[in-house]
């Protein structure tokens, strides 16, 4: 089963003054390249106004891969990067259904 990763990112100031040196096309090919030749799937690379510089959006048959690029790029101390696996509705109904085994009580209820 596939899972898909969104990634939020930012720039350091030398990750953001090297993409505009060598152009911002440039890191589209880069990544592609990268999450294609790990056996993912590209689903969205886009630039963002606001709190984070751009998003990954890809798709994983291995999920020990998904986290390898952006660990790869966060250590390049090029970016700082949050990584969020997407859950589908159907594996949040598998959880859900998991409820009755469930023994916990809320802190003063």
């Amino acid at each position: 089963m596939s899972r898909k990763y969104l990634v939020l990112g930012n720039y350091s100031a030398e990750g953001l003054a090297g993409a505009m040196k060598v152009g911002f096309e440039s890191r589209f090919d880069e990544i592609s390249k990268a999450v294609t030749g790990l056996g993912g799937k590209l689903l969205e690379y886009s630039f963002c106004e606001g709190t984070y510089d751009f998003i990954i959006l890809t798709e994983w048959e291995d999920e020990s891969k998904a986290m390898l690029l952006p660990m790869v790029a966060v250590a390049s101390g090029t970016v700082q990067s949050h990584s969020i696996r997407l859950i589908t509705a159907q594996e949040m109904d598998q959880t859900r259904s998991h409820l009755p085994e469930l023994h916990w009580t809320a802190p003063g209820k």
